[in-house]
């Protein structure tokens, strides 16, 4: 890697000095989520905007999420790990997806298609309203968005803070669900871990398997996302009828 870049990159992506500074056990930390492409990415979203990488505030089996700062002011970056997704996984959401017939679609590039499709899926719900992070930028296999929280903490997941909400909440959920669904778009993975809790509001995140409402997994996808409004919906003692949430996803 030029000298220069990695300077650049030692000054700005705090989590990278600190695998250098820490050693090797940080270096199992980072390893798979620093590689050579995932850094010259990084380059390329710090002299595009972001001014700092700070730390990381969330991290799945796919991606990791950091807070940086943007204009300012914070902003979230996900970061999908290049050695960590399944491509057979991904390709069932990607094939059928007219959005992207014309892609050329291999091993080595699932990843960034994969962010290109969940920075697509954020545009489109944030035209139409839903609540989401507001995407601001992407680059290869990193994604910049709005950082939904405040300088002390991050918003929690709705699975950490349950106990604590109303039961209007979940008929929030299922509000941005309607808009999601006007937007052309299912969801796919609607649940306690992929919904966000800031001023009493669900924030709906990782819409990266979002599909078309015409793509061939669009029917099995709402079936899932739907048992799993009526699955939460008991934890706040709120029956669900199936037929009748069809009904007001207007689908049928």
């Amino acid at each position: 890697m030029n000298k220069d870049i990695e300077d650049f990159l030692y000054r700005k992506v705090l989590p990278y000095r600190e695998k250098r500074e820490k050693g090797e056990e940080d270096k199992k930390t980072y390893g798979d989520v620093f590689d050579r492409r995932t850094l010259l990415a990084f380059y390329k979203i710090l002299k595009r905007g972001v001014k700092i990488v700070e730390f990381p505030i969330s991290t799945g089996k796919e991606a990791t999420v950091f807070r940086g700062i943007r204009d300012d002011k914070f902003v979230a970056l996900k970061v999908y790990c290049i050695t960590r997704l399944n491509y057979k996984s991904l390709s069932r959401f990607i094939d059928g997806d007219d959005r992207f017939t014309k892609v050329h679609k291999t091993k080595d590039n699932i990843v960034f298609i994969w962010a290109r499709k969940e920075f697509k899926n954020l545009q489109t719900m944030h035209e139409f309203g839903v609540r989401v992070p507001r995407p601001i930028d992407m680059w290869k296999n990193i994604i910049v968005m709005e950082y939904i929280g405040d300088e002390i903490r991050p918003a929690p997941l709705m699975k950490d803070v349950i106990e604590n909400l109303k039961k209007d909440f979940v008929f929030e959920i299922i509000e941005e669900m309607k808009k999601i669904i006007k937007a052309g778009l299912i969801h796919g993975d609607i649940s306690e871990y992929n919904v966000l809790v800031w001023n009493n509001a669900p924030y709906i995140i990782d819409v990266g398997q979002a599909v078309p409402r015409n793509h061939p997994l669009a029917s099995m996808l709402l079936s899932r996302d739907l048992k799993n409004i009526i699955r939460i919906g008991k934890k706040f003692g709120v029956n669900f009828d199936f037929k009748e949430l069809l009904r007001e996803m207007e689908v049928i």
